[in-house]
């Protein structure tokens, strides 16, 4: 949307640069790409008038010169995410379900916390269960770390047999590439700080571990300690070193999210006694559990992070339930780190209508990293939560802070769910690279064979809880989306879903995917990845710009010769070129 993204995003450069300015590093962009000299790049349309309200979004332009591999997708292509396994089956009758013998008790208390809510929700679920036809891959509570230019990505996984759990982490130095490193032992919603040569990592009910390097190996130092020398065990904690050398911690799973300060020497051990930082607030709607936001008794504010730029401490936190597509963040700011939080923005972040379906919901669990040329990016927990609650994925978009006006120091993010330029590679200000999702009209697709309640409609219907399954006698696979009229097009990304039990985090698909070269009316290829062997779950992918109105894609198999179907097959593309070649708009 040309409006709010050009606008907004020429804002989020100047804020970039300030920002780059506020904490003290220098913007270091990385070269802009050259626009391409059969194509002139097409001016933003500028912002409204100030005092103006709601403008009508204007169409996407796209941006000239654009290399696509330079560019990203969401959910991020993460090599080898962990599977989890969980089978659920329905009970064979409804005896004990809806058990309500445990709720008068929290029904009479007189007055109630939040505390009150959670425990009224676990005891208002006696007796369910749900379903689970399938192992499924996950990813969640995103914790950064930038260490000398390169981010480390730490993650909890299937949350099973910690701390055996998920043991990679992911580093890249583009955004782009992401390299998985195995680790001697993995934590339920890790966070990791650099102190010196040394690296602390802690996790949900852990000791606090050491290592010499960001990959390990870690040897345990220990519980955190309370100043008296009490043991602490504490959930969703994240550690924040301040810009002065003091260290802090914050914690909890559940109102209220604590905060206290850390010995930097001995990381464990607190030398102030915790206080409270944030509050569950029933009458903020996003904080509310449920998809539908309908339950006011608890939020299970959660996933908090201290972080500081400039001069101003943010603490972020995450409420709404990690298995509800609502999850969301929300941001207080104090210019002191362990009191005076206030609510200065709109929250939650990333608010609005840039994801209008459970494919792209708010942005749950997950962490702010500066990184070295000024970039605010944010990783976060986004839920599917078909199969079972802990089914999510990894999203990824830069922020800025405001630096003047009425919002002065708010953070600004917006969600995205079509390509965008990698961090530092933006083009007339601009990260949105201007192209649409052409592959959503219901009516246009072919499949070889489809499973029962699988048809091929599931494969582009804008949710992850569906999904387009070939029968089971299908030897060659094909999926074929049409795209109701013509695009030029020049990245996809496959959404796989993979079935049964029996494949693992390195199970990898391969398959080629084509296009209908409209002059010869004859399927062309695009992608040839017959011999992959990279196990991805959102295979993101770019090509040479082509005009069509439909891809097919063929499933060759898997490395672990498991049955796949397709989540959603979105083509990225545009047609503003050849209407405005047409006379139909003026450039």
């Amino acid at each position: 949307m040309v409006i709010e993204r050009a606008a907004g995003k020429r804002r989020r450069g100047l804020a970039a640069v300030g920002l780059a300015l506020l904490v003290g590093i220098g913007v270091g962009q990385l070269a802009p790409i050259v626009p391409a000299s059969a194509e002139k790049p097409v001016p933003p349309v500028p912002p409204a008038p100030p005092g103006v309200g709601p403008q009508t979004p204007s169409a996407k332009v796209p941006l000239a010169g654009v290399d696509m591999a330079q560019t990203y997708v969401n959910p991020i292509n993460l090599p080898g995410m962990a599977v989890r396994n969980i089978v659920g089956t329905m009970p064979p009758t409804d005896a004990n379900v809806a058990n309500t013998s445990q709720i008068p008790a929290s029904l009479n208390l007189e007055t109630w916390t939040a505390a009150s809510g959670r425990t009224l929700a676990s005891r208002s679920t006696v007796g369910f269960s749900r379903i689970s036809e399938n192992s499924a891959r996950t990813g969640a509570d995103w914790s950064a770390l930038n260490v000398d230019g390169t981010i480390y990505l730490y993650a909890s996984g299937a949350m099973q047999n910690a701390p055996n759990n998920n043991r990679t982490v992911w580093s890249t130095t583009d955004y782009l590439t992401w390299t998985p490193h195995q680790m001697n032992l993995g934590l339920v919603a890790p966070t990791v700080v650099q102190l010196g040569d040394k690296f602390y990592m802690a996790g949900n009910n852990t000791p606090v571990y050491q290592a010499d390097s960001p990959t390990g190996p870690w040897t345990s130092m220990g519980n955190f300690l309370r100043p008296g020398g009490q043991t602490l065990s504490v959930g969703d904690v994240q550690f924040f070193p301040d810009t002065d050398g003091r260290l802090y911690l914050t914690y909890n799973i559940g109102s209220p999210i604590m905060g206290a300060e850390l010995d930097p020497n001995n990381p464990r051990q607190l030398i102030s006694d915790p206080v409270v930082l944030w509050t569950f607030d029933p009458r903020q709607e996003w904080q509310h559990i449920g998809d539908n936001k309908a339950t006011y008794t608890h939020g299970y504010v959660e996933g908090s992070q201290l972080f500081k730029v400039g001069d101003t401490y943010y603490l972020s936190v995450a409420s709404g339930g990690t298995e509800f597509t609502t999850y969301a963040t929300g941001v207080m700011t104090s210019d002191k780190p362990l009191s005076g939080f206030k609510v200065t923005q709109q929250n939650p972040i990333g608010y609005g209508n840039n994801h209008p379906s459970a494919v792209y919901p708010n942005a749950g669990h997950g962490s702010f990293v500066l990184d070295n040329s000024g970039n605010l990016v944010f990783f976060y927990t986004y839920v599917i939560a078909y199969e079972e609650f802990f089914e999510r994925r990894l999203g990824m978009d830069v922020c800025t802070v405001i630096p003047a006006g009425p919002k002065r120091g708010a953070i600004d993010c917006e969600l995205s769910n079509t390509p965008q330029l990698a961090p530092g590679k933006k083009i007339s200000g601009r990260d949105d690279v201007g192209l649409y999702n052409v592959a959503t009209n219901s009516q246009a697709y072919w499949a070889s064979s489809y499973a029962p309640g699988r048809n091929p409609y599931y494969g582009g219907d804008r949710s992850l809880s569906t999904w387009w399954e070939p029968a089971d006698s299908d030897t060659a696979p094909t999926y074929i989306r049409g795209f109701g009229t013509v695009f030029h097009i020049s990245a996809a990304q496959i959404q796989w879903k993979e079935l049964g039990r029996t494949f693992t985090a390195d199970n990898a698909v391969r398959y080629t995917l084509e296009y209908k070269d409209i002059p010869s009316n004859t399927w062309r290829p695009l992608v040839d990845r017959s011999t992959n062997t990279t196990a991805y779950t959102a295979d993101y992918v770019t090509f040479d710009r082509v005009l069509t109105n439909a891809v097919r894609l063929k499933v060759l198999g898997t490395t672990e010769n498991v049955k796949v179907g397709v989540h959603e097959l979105n083509v990225f593309g545009e047609n503003y070129n050849l209407v405005v070649s047409k006379g139909m708009i003026t450039p």
